[in-house]
């Protein structure tokens, strides 16, 4: 109870004749995680899917030290209160909105359940969590604002190609939308 461990019959009995059970820290597992992720880029996984899983480690190891003071957790003490904290500390220290915060979340998910499944750990602490998505409406630019970046002049030739292609794709995205309207005639924007 002092060490605010999960008392099972195995670690009593590990603990009488004197054997140490193995400590399973989080951030080794989260690593090994995207380390494997990393040599399956282009086969199962996405470059982008890599960049999201790295990120949600890096929250999750300044969680920890916000938190506990500490650079590593073991795998047993992640409870509910744990979950809820760690999605207070997205919400508040990291500034995530609900739907970057749910993400991460959801990716220590997937490193909950192969500790799970490898018989790591026994009680699953989502069981009782729940977050959901939020439906986010996109706004599109309207005529002045596409045409405020049709007359921007810019120095660099890279961000003029930049800006070019920006505007074929919110033209062709623009003539879809008339389309899809079922306008008679079909208009363009001609600044």
């Amino acid at each position: 109870m002092r060490e605010e461990e999960t008392v099972t019959c195995e670690s009593l009995k590990n603990k009488l004749l004197g054997r140490t059970e193995k400590q399973r820290m989080l951030i080794p597992i989260f690593q090994d995680h995207n380390n494997r992720m990393e040599k399956l880029i282009g086969k199962e996984f996405a470059k982008g899917t890599l960049t999201h899983y790295k990120t949600s480690l890096s929250h999750t190891e300044e969680f920890l030290v916000w938190k506990y003071n500490n650079s590593d957790i073991n795998i047993r003490r992640i409870n509910y209160a744990f979950l809820n904290d760690f999605e207070l500390f997205l919400r508040t220290e990291k500034s995530c909105k609900n739907n970057s915060s749910v993400k991460y979340i959801k990716n220590l998910g997937k490193i909950i359940r192969i500790c799970i499944a490898n018989g790591w750990i026994e009680k699953d602490p989502f069981i009782n969590y729940h977050s959901k998505f939020k439906e986010v409406t996109r706004v599109f630019l309207n005529e002045l604002e596409i045409e405020a970046v049709f007359s921007k002049d810019f120095k660099n030739e890279g961000l003029s190609l930049v800006r070019d292609i920006f505007l074929f794709s919110c033209f062709t995205g623009f003539m879809i939308f008339l389309r899809d309207c079922n306008t008679k005639t079909l208009t363009t924007f001609n600044p």
